[in-house]
């Protein structure tokens, strides 16, 4: 995979990519800060979430389907542009699938930094995914980051800070092992803090259970750089194994939201889950009920949550008590 050095690397004139865990992040001097969008999209069972600020564009996983992320782009407008960052928090394909139509020739799309953890894991869509990437990276167009050691140079957290002054947080994820063998708990942790990170903050970790929830408070991330935030997204599509007790303890969330199907073989979202967010008065949101979620960070106003379609604390009809030993 390729690297850069740790100190800060300017991604474009306005976007620096690579500074240390502890260095001072700031939007540059001559751009002013600028509302924040967070897109969690209805791409059916798996995660696709989509981060715009100033002009910067990052995509936080793809969805399993090529063809659904391909109407969300363009939805979007995202054909003959760039995508400054695209992280994939996991091997599995519920994520790592719908990145394949980045690389589609009639999509002309450049995406200059690819972060994934390398694991290996036999799907195709995975190979297809990551043969565009090794292309493109050969050909210097692309920079690929590996997640185990996200700012090249060590250490364990690395920020970006985006064109409008919004800074994105990469994790570390636990070492292979945490989680016996489950490539769930190789998830990347992301932290997103608005230009006034008083003002909104977003927590989001892919599919991590709960052996690599544990992990993230003994690796530190409860100090730096803190887990409290306003929204979390819901690890592992609203599983009981992917949300407990003290995961709401530490990230004390004002909303949760879920990337779930409504129709699902996983019983997403579990009933213990759902028992949990209503015993703490933590309403949530998920996209099988509600559409893609949009969050809305204004300069100098409260954020807002306004989901495409339905209300807050919906159930759906695969919804399930968990038999899972954990979980009871």
């Amino acid at each position: 995979m390729g690297s850069l050095s740790g100190r800060t690397f300017g991604l474009v004139a306005a976007l620096a990519l690579g500074a240390p865990a502890g260095a001072r992040a700031q939007a540059p001097a001559r751009v002013p800060v600028a509302p924040l969008t967070v897109r969690v999209l209805d791409v059916g069972q798996g995660d696709a979430i989509y981060i715009e600020n100033g002009g910067s564009r990052v995509l936080v996983d793809g969805g399993p389907d090529p063809k659904v992320l391909a109407r969300k782009l363009d939805a979007l407008g995202l054909r003959n542009t760039t995508l400054d960052v695209v992280i994939l928090t996991h091997v599995h394909a519920d994520h790592a699938g719908g990145l394949r139509e980045l690389f589609g020739s009639g999509r002309a799309l450049r995406v200059r930094y690819f972060f994934d953890n390398g694991d290996a894991w036999p799907g195709v869509s995975l190979a297809l995914l990551r043969d565009s990437v090794s292309a493109r990276a050969a050909r210097k167009e692309l920079v690929w980051r590996d997640t185990d050691d996200p700012c090249a140079n060590g250490t364990p957290v690395c920020t970006i800070t985006l064109k409008g002054g919004a800074r994105l947080r990469i994790l570390r994820p636990a070492p292979a092992g945490v989680g016996g063998s489950n490539e769930n708990d190789r998830s990347v942790a992301l932290k997103l803090l608005a230009p006034d990170s008083a003002r909104f903050s977003m927590w989001l970790a892919g599919d991590a259970e709960r052996p690599e929830l544990s992990w993230f408070e003994t690796a530190g991330y409860a100090r730096n750089p803190g887990m409290g935030v306003d929204v979390l997204k819901a690890d592992h599509h609203g599983s009981c194994n992917g949300i407990d007790a003290r995961y709401l303890d530490l990230t004390h969330p004002k909303w949760v939201i879920a990337s779930v199907a409504a129709h699902n073989t996983f019983h997403h979202m579990h009933t213990q889950t759902k028992t949990l967010l209503r015993s703490r008065a933590i309403p949530w949101y998920r996209t099988d009920a509600n559409g893609d979620v949009v969050i809305s960070v204004p300069v100098a106003a409260p954020f807002t949550i306004t989901p495409t379609r339905g209300s807050k604390n919906a159930s759906g009809p695969s919804d399930r008590r968990s038999p899972q030993p954990i979980c009871q």
